[in-house]
């Protein structure tokens, strides 16, 4: 896939540099700048059309391609810059890219042909719609007495004008649930008697269906004799039906702005309250539809309507054994108060046995009954991360390394995403500013949610819903994209980046193998891990995190890592030399060190942007930072006058 791309166009791009002062290319640079070339112009293929869904095979072979290429010649300047002596430029010497070359050659070939015969057919449908649960669960409804109430009000209220209602959440929350209550209610009827309609949207959408499913509504069984009809002319025949009428329409699963640009004019305002009621996932597209209207945002059950919910799907109005109370509201509350999940879980109560063993049973891992027992499920939620936006995804799939109900910083989780090379910029942004912005996608898309922000309101943490991260997990495993330790249904295989969540008794010299030497992230959240058999090994590694760990003396295996562009560790001393051989290190944090013991290296390291040292103690003899790079300082409890800071940014460990 083309994020696969990214990062080899990153270290492409810092290679042949023309500022870049520290690599000398040799007469086989044209090699370099063909790979480049053919990189970037097939990652801009797929970024702008649209391929057909089973391509496994070709995706496949370009992310093979890009790791191959990225280990090549991360491998060479590992080597050069471990042999050179300090202070020396690197010679860098073209390795034989040539069957690299060759397979991108032939990945783009079959990219062009297949965007050339737009081998999608426009009627195909993956909508989540079609995958929904037995309706007979999906008609019991908690927890959304106010929803109804705010926008029946709306839906009814005295605004003359055309208004357009949207209803935003992220999968399975009840966002058509929602609206069918709407727009089944008898007030609802009564109101819009004249003309009221429905019509499920979905990413692949079939404009002809849509309109039909439009005009039978709305004009009964006389939209029959349309069903040969073009779209534009079912268009012109919705719009007559429309017109002075006041009317109410659902579009429900709306996923893109094109859709609405196609549609929007066909749709007549007669200035007589007539509402429009789109649902959709992506706020973006909310906001496209009316940037002046007000998002209603669905949020998830709390506990005692999730436990609520759950009682009615599975006793409906009998009796209950009180008995089943406590176990009920643990597997309710592991559903995360989402009401699609619940409903699964429910469906598949109902039909076993009403005992505390076998409640007790499915309640020791409640996420995994759901998978198995409903895979539309899974398929649900898996159309938000299918439809993002290529250069978004890895940053999603970069979720799992977090454990779960993790607060993740939003400061440390941008410096990551930089350090794999994964953030691209056209030079108007910063890296961190472009990164930020692929953070709010994400929020927008409601694949993110953002926990807690700063005194000025900018978001500064953010969480991702358990239901969600198992998505991020299986997808991750799939395109060998991450590996977690002691994460559900994952094998520890796929070793391109590791994070590790518990040890659980297993020495790390268990996995030590060939394998682990092309790993590019390394994320730790386990303290009693002993990580020093793998440090000899992982001499690829961008990123390092080790703040959940507590080292009294810096490992000097580190200081091997010359590949490292984001460093994270908390010790009580850095090496009082040769921290500058890590040439390419973009962020350093390092706490609880002491302050007598801060190397002066550290302003001889002229790719560092942000240094972000807890120091306990002062130290009055700090030298004055030259770095040009640099963009974030934070020195906690330093107390020198003689520090000078280039430039401040916020930077929050």
């Amino acid at each position: 896939m083309a994020y696969n791309l990214q990062p080899l166009i990153t270290i492409l791009q810092q290679i042949l540099n023309p500022e870049q002062s520290c690599w000398i290319v040799d007469h086989n640079k044209p090699q370099l700048e063909s790979l480049l070339q053919k990189a970037a112009y097939l990652q801009q293929i797929l970024e702008k059309s649209s391929l057909p869904k089973n391509i496994e095979n070709l995706e496949s072979q370009i992310r093979d391609a890009a790791h191959r290429a990225e280990d090549i010649i991360e491998s060479q300047m590992v080597d050069q810059i471990l042999s050179s002596p300090e202070g020396e430029r690197f010679t860098f010497s073209t390795p034989d890219l040539q069957q690299v070359m060759q397979l991108l050659d032939s990945a783009m070939e079959q990219v062009v042909k297949l965007a050339e015969e737009k081998t999608m057919p426009s009627g195909s449908s993956s909508s989540g719609a079609s995958l929904l649960q037995d309706p007979s669960l999906k008609s019991v409804v908690v927890g959304v007495d106010e929803d109804l109430m705010q926008l029946k009000d709306r839906l009814t209220g005295m605004q003359s004008k055309l208004e357009i209602v949207p209803i935003v959440g992220m999968g399975g929350i009840g966002k058509t649930t929602l609206a069918r209550k709407l727009y089944d209610d008898p007030s609802i009827v009564m109101h819009f008697e004249y003309a009221r309609a429905w019509a499920t949207i979905s990413q692949d959408y079939n404009m002809k269906a849509i309109l039909l499913s439009l005009l039978r509504c709305i004009i009964g069984k006389e939209c029959d004799q349309h069903n040969e009809k073009g779209d534009g002319e079912l268009k012109d025949i919705l719009y007559r039906s429309l017109y002075g009428r006041r009317y109410m329409i659902v579009l429900d699963d709306i996923w893109s702005t094109k859709f609405w640009d196609e549609i929007r004019m066909y749709f007549p305002d007669n200035n007589n309250r007539s509402r429009i009621v789109i649902t959709t996932r992506e706020s973006d597209v909310a906001k496209y539809a009316d940037s002046k209207s007000v998002q209603h945002q669905v949020q998830l059950l709390s506990e005692s309507q999730s436990w609520d919910l759950l009682r009615q799907i599975v006793f409906g109005e009998e009796d209950w054994p009180r008995e089943l109370q406590g176990i009920g509201e643990k597997i309710s509350s592991d559903c995360g108060g989402l009401p699609l999940a619940i409903s699964v879980i429910g469906g598949l109560l109902s039909k076993l046995e009403r005992s505390k063993d076998v409640w007790e049973n499915i309640g020791n891992n409640v996420r995994a009954a759901i998978g198995e027992s409903d895979k539309q499920f899974s398929n649900i939620l898996s159309l938000s991360y299918n439809h993002l936006p290529l250069h978004l995804k890895p940053c999603f799939l970069y979720m799992g390394a977090f454990p779960e109900d993790y607060e993740i910083k939003a400061s440390r989780l941008i410096k990551m995403w930089i350090g794999e090379g994964f953030v691209k910029t056209n030079g108007e942004k910063s890296l961190d500013e472009e990164a930020e912005d692929y953070l709010k996608s994400l929020v927008e898309r409601n694949l993110l949610s953002v926990k807690r922000c700063n005194w000025y309101g900018k978001p500064k943490s953010y969480n991702i819903h358990d239901l969600l991260r198992d998505v991020c997990m299986r997808k991750a495993d799939d395109e060998k994209f991450l590996c977690v330790k002691n994460a559900p249904e994952v094998t520890f295989s796929n070793l391109r980046r590791m994070s590790f969540h518990t040890s659980d008794g297993v020495e790390v010299d268990e996995y030590a193998s060939s394998e682990m030497s092309l790993a590019r992230s390394c994320v730790v959240y386990d303290a009693a891990l002993d990580l020093s058999p793998m440090f000899g090994i992982l001499s690829l590694l961008r990123v390092l995190d080790l703040l959940a760990m507590v080292f009294s003396e810096f490992p000097e295996e580190i200081l091997r890592l010359v590949n490292l562009r984001y460093l994270a560790i908390d010790c009580y001393s850095l090496p009082s030399s040769g921290i500058s051989r890590l040439c390419n290190l973009q962020t350093l944090i390092a706490t609880n060190l002491s302050d007598d013991l801060v190397p002066a290296e550290l302003w001889e390291m002229s790719e560092l942007r942000h240094l972000i040292l807890d120091i306990e103690g002062d130290d009055d003899h700090v030298k004055i930072i030259v770095l040009k790079k640099l963009q974030t300082l934070r020195c906690v409890k330093l107390s020198s006058s003689d520090i000078w800071v280039v430039s401040w940014k916020e930077f929050q460990i």
